[in-house]
């Protein structure tokens, strides 16, 4: 007859053996089916955008053009998770500044519908090693990142992917 912790190890090894087999929790494949999902959006967001335009709506619902109504940038997104972006104005101003520009890596909060712009270095030093939160709406080739900051204007940055590299490239026709 076999002993009883003998058939009590056994039987936890069975339980582990079956745990690391088919996933032990409901939690487990929420995170696991999470980390699928995010790295779909990670897939969709991979390439290079240009900037199709960018508005602050105020306060008190009026529009403002930062950059102007013709302004030009390009945002970089990469698979393994670095990111850059730039903005510019065309023509010179003597009043404002002509660009902004920053690169770091990203995060995405699927919950939130965010991504997290993880700033390194910056033409604007107080926003190097901070975080840049933006919501994003991904439609096949167009990118809309909104800036919600409390009591201010909020952005509203609208992209396009450049190049030929529709959803269909990058495996994710719908």
């Amino acid at each position: 007859m076999p002993r009883p912790r003998l058939v009590l190890a056994a039987a936890c090894a069975l339980l582990v053996f079956a745990v690391s087999l088919f996933g032990s929790s409901p939690a487990a494949v929420d995170s696991a089916t999470s980390l699928g999902a995010k790295a779909k959006v990670v897939r969709e967001l991979a390439g290079s955008w240009r900037l199709v335009s960018y508005a602050n709506r105020n306060v008190d619902g009026t529009l403002s053009y930062p950059f102007g109504k013709d302004a030009v940038g390009k945002l970089t997104y990469t698979r393994d998770g670095n990111q850059w972006a730039t903005i510019g104005r065309r023509g010179a101003s003597k009043n404002l500044p002509d660009a902004f520009w920053y690169t770091g890596t990203f995060d995405i909060n699927l919950k939130r519908r965010t991504v997290v712009h993880h700033v390194q270095y910056s033409s604007i030093t107080a926003f190097e090693r901070t975080d840049l939160v933006r919501s994003f709406k991904l439609r096949r080739n167009r990118l809309t990142l909104t800036i919600a900051p409390p009591g201010g204007a909020t952005g509203v940055i609208k992209w396009k992917r450049l190049g030929v590299h529709a959803l269909e490239d990058v495996g994710l026709s719908e």
